[in-house]
């Protein structure tokens, strides 16, 4: 083989297909293309039999160059971008100059491809050098024994093939061709170059601004060495007395206008400051989370039995509750959302089925969790088509709904059942709405004292039933009332439809019995009338209340594991770094007062408070406070 054509491609498909076109127009025998698909969302193929696709993970630029450098056998190689475009003699100029000179590095003289930004290098000799920012790998053809094993640095996420350039010292005999056989792309939407300057990528660019650079700054040198192994570094000086810093930096002039994610060096109005995003592996958006619900069950016991296996970020827009919280920061981070910066996570998790994910974030895969069964009182028939992949949480829910994705997931809701000591009686927990039985709930208990029967009836909600006799007992919400449920014989849950049950399926892991509607779930559960508990027709009345004094005994267990397989499928088979401390801690100095909603009150100026230290990071960031130590 000749000649060796590396693409890597990531979401190109519409660029790609144009320039394999222009390719197969001057297909000539001793070339091979090799294609990496770094993990497009959509896997790309092609039919023309000169191409070879290798799909690989997603991993960056510089991991798929290896790629294909591992892969080549061409006795030249050269990289063309997925979204750029060659001239329609490209193949044929380059194999000209292969057979009319023995060089080791040619290079091809490119220009942009009109709209976005313009630029053009003509090359008139082998002497011409290009642009300082124009280290470049697509501008050059390689030989491959000149070249020998050298590979792209897999760390770096940016730059990488000046990295490589700057690395390879490109010693030997040296070609060019003046005619312009390259056409950069400066306008694609999706390119690694825009998704780095709006900050979606985590990625760090330092820029040093010093007007002149002495040669016995040493410790310059060896700080930029350091950064360089995995940061881009941008340098601007007139004068630079270290010749051995071109080796590590893009080289521009003093107070260039350059965008960057830290400046070090001499302040200027030029500089652009790029946000660098906040990484998770796993985010899950609530949008709010209240003092009970299943929304804020499932967050929780999704958190106790996947953050072993993943990095997890709980995100909210406004409001929540701070029992909530509390709990949920014992594992994992909770932020609320700041539009200004970027989010970037491997998968995306939208646990609200009328609410879009925030347009900050941006998802390798996004989950939409349907958590409800149709509600007519809700007018909600769709399941909105919002992501890659909706996770019903029962087959119940997703026939309930007459509008659903083609493809979709059941995955039964998590659950962790709870030790507790058993006292007896009844208990309800459930929001305060028509569609969750509040009337019924009335009913049955007239029915239960019109019958005699002596009751203490525990009910957590936010409102209080009109007309309840006395030992119908309204309890603030609460967000574990596993020893409640233990001390009763009966959960009672009267709703109009349940998409999971919650209450229900906790209730009966504590071995205490259920009385509930008839709701389409229940089988789906595995939960029998009689031997779990007994069913209240809608209407309730003509319910016999007297069985409900022969209390059925069982054991009921839900397997947890099939779940946790189905999310780890989902997810993927990653390891978390595992770098939230919840035990960290740090003291802040309040600077400027203002209502803490984890500590419901207002903190007023000099107070001292010791909080997490992402939270006290958040508070110094916000301009409310200050960090005056940082011992955990």
């Amino acid at each position: 083989m000749k000649l060796s054509i590396i693409i890597p491609a990531y979401n190109a498909e519409n660029y790609l297909p144009q320039l394999l076109t222009c390719l197969d127009k001057q297909m000539i025998p001793g070339v091979e293309v090799i294609i990496i698909d770094d993990g497009s969302k959509v896997p790309f193929t092609t039919n023309y039999s000169w191409a070879t696709v290798i799909r690989q993970e997603n991993a960056g630029p510089g991991i798929a160059r290896n790629t294909g450098l591992d892969k080549m056998t061409g006795e030249y190689f050269t990289f063309i971008d997925a979204d750029d475009m060659v001239a329609d003699n490209y193949l044929q100029a380059i194999f000209d100059k292969i057979e009319t000179e023995a060089f080791d590095y040619c290079y091809l003289s490119w220009k942009s491809m009109p709209g976005g930004w313009q630029c053009s290098v003509q090359l008139k000799s082998v002497e011409d050098k290009f642009p300082g920012f124009n280290l470049c790998v697509w501008n050059r053809v390689y030989k491959t024994a000149t070249f020998g094993k050298h590979r792209f640095n897999p760390k770096k996420l940016w730059s990488e093939d000046a990295d490589f350039i700057y690395r390879l010292n490109e010693h030997g005999k040296k070609s060019f061709i003046s005619e312009y056989l390259y056409f950069y792309r400066s306008d694609t939407p999706n390119s690694w170059t825009k998704r780095m300057m709006s900050g979606d990528l985590d990625y760090c660019r330092i820029v040093y601004n010093l007007r002149e650079v002495k040669a016995d700054n040493t410790d310059l040198l060896d700080e930029i060495k350091r950064e360089y192994a995995d940061n881009e570094i941008v340098l601007l000086t007139d004068r630079n007395e270290i010749p051995e810093l071109a080796n590590y930096c893009m080289m521009m002039k003093y107070n260039t206008p350059v965008s960057g994610t830290i400046l070090r060096g001499d302040l200027y109005n030029g500089f652009r400051q790029i946000q660098r995003p906040y990484v998770t592996q796993v985010l899950i958006y609530v949008a709010a989370e209240h003092a009970i619900g299943g929304i804020e069950t499932w967050t929780y016991n999704f958190c106790v039995h996947m953050h072993k296996y993943y990095d997890i970020t709980v995100l909210y827009d406004a409001m929540f509750d701070t029992r909530q919280m509390d709990r949920l920061l014992k594992m994992v981070p909770v932020i609320k959302n700041d539009t200004s910066r970027r989010i970037v996570c491997d998968t995306a998790i939208n646990c609200r089925i009328v609410k879009p994910l925030p347009s900050n974030i941006r998802a390798r895969q996004t989950v939409q969790m349907c958590h409800t069964c149709y509600l007519e009182l809700w007018n909600q028939t769709k399941v909105p088509k919002l992501a890659d992949i909706t996770v019903f949480v029962s087959e119940t829910a997703a026939q309930s709904f007459t509008n659903k994705p083609d493809e979709y997931v059941v995955i039964h809701n998590l659950t962790c059942p709870k030790e507790a000591h058993k006292p007896l009686n009844l208990i309800s927990a459930t929001r305060s709405t028509p569609e969750k039985g509040l009337q019924r709930m009335l009913k049955l208990a007239n029915l239960l004292t019109a019958a005699g029967i002596k009751y203490v009836w525990l009910y957590f909600g936010k409102n209080a039933i009109n007309g309840a006799p006395r030992n119908l007992i309204q309890m603030p919400p609460d967000l574990d009332i596993a020893d409640y449920m233990t001390w009763a014989d009966y959960l009672v849950q009267l709703s109009d439809s349940e998409a999971f049950g919650y209450s229900i399926v906790e209730a009966l892991e504590l071995g205490t019995a259920v009385i509930t509607t008839p709701l389409d779930v229940l089988p789906e559960l595995g939960i029998h009338e009689g031997e779990h508990g007994y069913t209240v027709p809608f209407e309730v009345d003509g319910f016999d209340v007297q069985k409900l004094l022969d209390i059925p005994q069982f054991e009921y267990r839900r397997d947890n594991a099939k779940p946790v397989k189905q999310w780890r499928k989902l997810l993927g088979n990653t390891k978390p770094k595992h770098t939230y401390k919840p035990d960290e801690r740090v003291s802040v100095r309040i600077i400027r007062s203002y209502k803490d909603i984890q500590l419901d009150r207002v903190l007023a100026v000099g107070e001292i408070i010791t909080v997490q230290k992402m939270r006290a990071e958040a508070i110094q960031q916000a301009g409310f406070g200050e960090v005056i130590n940082d011992e955990t």
